[in-house]
């Protein structure tokens, strides 16, 4: 059996809670990826579930996956791993929702729905530590040109970075 998950941009799971009147995720977990829905698959289905996400650079999402550990990973239309022996698939939509589906390497397992959440909780962490490193350095290259010089950079012990500028006279 696979497990898929239904990855929401940030923003539509945000509306989405909001319309539901503020409601908490369903069963899943919340976090990071903290789920909006949870959908269980009928006997020949997999379960499905739906899950909030900030994933829209593939390159940075290719990276995330081999901060995993990820082997095989393939980034086209598709992307596509395998971490921990489970084989994860994303497609996008042009609207940006992912739709994940993770599946045993070995056939004779079946991913259970907890795995299958504590994966996408682990890429979207992964993720968001890339996205982070990378507008790091976007301010850093382009400080001088919006007349600020960069003072300090501290990374604390959560890993997030502190950049202090300072406005030239």
């Amino acid at each position: 059996m696979s497990v898929s998950i239904i990855l929401i941009p940030a923003a539509i799971a945000a509306l989405a809670s909001m319309a539901a009147g503020g409601a908490g995720a369903a069963g899943v977990g919340v976090g990071i990826a903290g789920a909006i829905r949870s959908i269980t698959g009928g006997a020949n289905e997999p379960a499905t579930m739906q899950v909030r996400t900030r994933m829209k650079d593939r390159g940075l999402l290719s990276d995330a996956l081999k901060d995993l550990g990820a082997v095989d990973v393939e980034v086209g239309d598709q992307v596509a791993a395998t971490i921990d022996g489970i084989k994860l698939v994303m497609e996008s939509t042009p609207e940006g929702i992912w739709a994940a589906n993770f599946t045993a390497k070995d056939r004779k397992k079946e991913v259970t729905t907890a795995e299958a959440t504590k994966l996408a909780e682990r890429l979207d962490a992964a993720y968001a530590a890339r996205v982070q490193t990378a507008v790091a350095a976007r301010i850093r290259e382009k400080a001088g040109d919006a007349g600020l010089d960069l003072v300090s950079e501290t990374v604390q012990e959560d890993e997030s970075i502190t950049l202090t500028l300072n406005v030239r006279a």
